[in-house]
């Protein structure tokens, strides 16, 4: 099976402007990111897809692998699919897993992208996974910036949001739900295939990719990690990411 990791980045996040070249203990974002996943040896590539021209030469700076993209996709996902097809051109490749990381995403490991890549290899069937991690306090569950997911018996997801989800009345500490991680290896030819379906309604009202998926009838495979790990969405955030890396 060859996988390709792909970070799709952009410097005008509205919440966080040029965070991915925000540093974290001296390295700046993509770069720790980049690395980390770099030390999955299963990959046969890690690759940077951006539309900045900033984060395209740090990231050439440093002898990674990336890609220019268009500057209108307003989901990752989209962003992702078109690096894949300048991939597979440029090192004359047929992928069969994309892993999108998302570039706010800086605790990630390579333990974190070997396990979601090991359901395509049991079931052909499977055409996305997203990893998920116990919400561990109402804080977070109340956090806009924090998408939720509710799941079936099969480990399937129902529903993203980033309101509080499961509904949790007397505050029922012992639960408060699964939060995504963005970490998202797609099918390869299922990847293409959604970006040729149109933005849904639900898709857009919670701003989640995978709602699109949802509403159109097909399945998002989920697995569970017990790292906690927090995105970094607002500088606060940055600053809570250091602070827990510095603490281990």
């Amino acid at each position: 099976m060859k996988t390709i990791a792909i970070i799709p980045v952009r410097m005008g996040s509205s919440r966080f402007p040029g965070k991915p070249l925000k540093k974290i203990n001296g390295t700046p974002m993509v770069e720790l990111i980049y690395k980390l996943i770099s030390e999955n040896k299963s990959l046969f590539k890690v690759v940077v897809a951006t539309c900045d021209k900033e984060i395209f030469d740090h990231v050439k700076s440093m002898n990674g692998e990336v890609v220019m993209t268009s500057m209108k996709h307003q989901r990752a996902s989209d962003r992702t699919a078109e690096a894949l097809v300048k991939c597979e051109k440029k090192y004359n490749t047929r992928f069969d897993v994309v892993v999108m990381v998302q570039g706010d995403e800086p605790m990630v490991d390579k333990f974190m992208i070997q396990k979601s890549i090991e359901p395509f290899k049991k079931d052909k069937k499977i055409n996305v996974v997203n990893l998920i991690s116990k919400i561990k306090n109402k804080k977070i569950m109340t956090d806009p910036n924090c998408i939720k997911v509710v799941k079936n018996l099969k480990n399937e997801a129902l529903y993203f949001s980033r309101s509080p989800i499961p509904y949790n009345e007397k505050d029922n500490k012992s639960f408060y739900g699964y939060k995504q991680v963005c970490i998202i290896p797609f099918k390869r030819d299922f990847l293409l295939k959604y970006i040729n379906l149109k933005p849904t309604v639900l898709e857009k009202i919670e701003s989640v990719d995978m709602m699109r998926i949802l509403e159109n009838g097909y399945s998002v495979n989920l697995v569970e990690i017990f790292k906690e790990t927090f995105p970094v969405d607002t500088l606060n955030d940055l600053k809570n990411v250091i602070k827990i890396i510095n603490a281990k």
